[in-house]
């Protein structure tokens, strides 16, 4: 019923444990697709001697390290009727895919994402956290426009009547995907429940001054055109997915700057 794809490159820290949590899942009706895009590390050596492994295990060597590329070989290899795509770094619960599959029954959409946790709990990522779940939300119900990459649920019709992702782009592949569904019909929703843990690790890496001037200047430059855009995303976002990519699409939306004025009004309330 259920085809995870995982888009990899060395990964060899957080792969182990998103796997351990696939292999301790309540349902069991999934096949989990490992896409490496040329890994250096031990990621791949990891992911074949992984034990207990989940009820069905595929690794598809990408011969691109991109993140687009690699996610739609893992949907031409998917036998499942929905595409999980999740990355490496994410974390999800026992009852996860179980509280999954009934959105799926129960929500009539196409596309679902999910509100996330952070993956290191204090005030300040619960505060963006929830910033980020309120706006997506928010967004979502009025007109669909961004799509967490980091894990999202569509139906594989859907993902093959718009042609997957795009792999002429650096920047924003999650938007570009949501906004073809929309136009082509499809129903897009997020839910409360059940919640997946987020990384993270690029942000903390970064600084969020830092990244949300890299996010503003990105934004903009999709003002100016597409070829200017991508290649200023090479610059500042290298599309080369996995452990070098890291979490640089889950922060890369025109979102991130609503969250710094949040989490500034969030101080000089309390």
């Amino acid at each position: 019923m259920l085809s995870i794809i995982i888009p990899t490159l060395n990964e060899a820290v957080s792969l182990p444990r998103l796997l351990r949590d696939l292999s301790r899942q309540i349902y069991r009706d999934f096949e989990v697709i490992v896409v490496d895009g040329g890994s250096t590390d031990l990621t791949l050596v990891k992911t074949k001697n992984f034990t207990p492994a989940p009820p069905c295990l595929k690794i598809v060597k990408s011969p691109k390290a991109h993140v687009c590329v690699q996610r739609n070989l893992g949907a031409k290899a998917a036998q499942g009727e929905i595409l999980v795509f999740i990355d490496a770094d994410s974390r999800i619960g026992p009852e996860f895919l179980l509280g999954l599959r009934y959105r799926f029954a129960t929500a009539k959409a196409d596309v679902l994402s999910f509100w996330l946790n952070p993956d290191i709990i204090n005030p300040q990522n619960e505060s963006l956290a929830l910033a980020v779940n309120l706006f997506r939300e928010i967004q979502n119900n009025l007109k669909p426009r961004y799509l967490l990459e980091a894990l999202f649920a569509v139906k594989k019709t859907a993902f093959l009547a718009a042609d997957g992702f795009d792999e002429t782009i650096n920047y924003a592949e999650g938007s570009q995907l949501i906004r073809r569904l929309v136009k082509l019909g499809y129903e897009s929703k997020i839910v409360r429940d059940p919640v997946f843990t987020f990384s993270f690790r690029r942000l903390r890496q970064m600084g969020l001054l830092t990244m949300s001037g890299t996010i503003a200047r990105l934004e903009l430059s999709n003002l100016i055109g597409k070829k200017y855009q991508s290649y200023l995303a090479k610059k500042l976002y290298p599309m080369s997915g996995g452990g070098q990519f890291d979490y640089n699409r889950q922060a890369k939306n025109r979102f991130v700057v609503k969250i710094k004025e949040l989490l500034e009004s969030f101080d000089r309330d309390f």
